[in-house]
């Protein structure tokens, strides 16, 4: 762990996972585009949120800070990181923590149907360098949709942008129809791409609603807007 501040933040093995400012919930990195996509909903309708690849609980912590969920779910297969979620990022109280990895966890839960918004962050390290975990395809989209409540947002990070118009959601006829809305993010300095899915419409008077509010509430907050990217 390292701070700067009020902002702590945990590296491992040369990676940033996560990063956290209590003070300043939307903070402009990259962990914000990632908690974008819930922003297009009311906060009452986000409940129940699914997290593969919990890090130290940067996404957790924005989603309770701004849309206090009823339950977050949150999967990684590295213990260590779910010690520090709970030691220095307060994820214990209000976050379930589980050990496992996310692709068996995800084939034997029987949860269908149950979450308002799943993320697939589902990246380990390599010599400094982030490695995908686990294939991204039609299987793996399926069993997270299956997952997912009717009207609810899936979510992918992706460090290779290339692959965007891969992704299973854009490609295979079945998720195609039961998502038709789409919505990505991105920042300058990172190669990551955001991309969420829906069989809503991305509501962006919603959106900017969530914003007035949050920099009015997080006056620190005022101004990182500017370093999103949408398309």
């Amino acid at each position: 762990m390292r701070s700067a501040g009020a902002t702590l933040r945990l590296y491992r093995n040369g990676v940033n996972h996560s990063q956290w400012n209590p003070n300043r919930p939307l903070s402009g990195c990259i962990w914000d585009l990632i908690s974008l996509p819930a922003l297009y909903r009311p906060a009452e309708s986000v409940k129940e949120a699914l997290i593969l690849g919990f890090g130290a609980g940067t996404v957790a912590a924005q989603l309770r800070e701004l849309l206090a969920p009823e339950r977050v779910v949150g999967l990684d297969i590295d213990p260590m990181h779910l010690s520090i979620a709970d030691g220095f990022f307060d994820c214990a109280e209000g976050c379930e923590l589980i050990a496992a990895d996310a692709v068996e966890w995800a084939n034997e839960c029987q949860e269908e149907g149950r979450f308002d918004y799943i993320l697939d962050d589902l990246y380990g390290e390599e010599n400094g360098i982030p490695v995908r975990c686990t294939p991204m395809d039609a299987q793996w989209c399926h069993r997270l949709a299956e997952l997912l409540r009717p009207g609810g947002i899936l979510v992918f990070n992706l460090i290779e942008p290339r692959k965007v118009p891969h992704l299973p959601p854009f490609k295979d006829a079945k998720l195609k129809k039961r998502f038709p809305h789409s919505i990505q993010f991105k920042m300058e300095g990172y190669e990551n791409r955001i991309v969420a899915f829906s069989e809503q419409p991305f509501d962006e008077s919603c959106f900017k609603e969530h914003l007035r509010r949050i920099c009015k509430q997080y006056p620190r907050c005022y101004g990182v807007a500017k370093r999103y990217v949408q398309s």
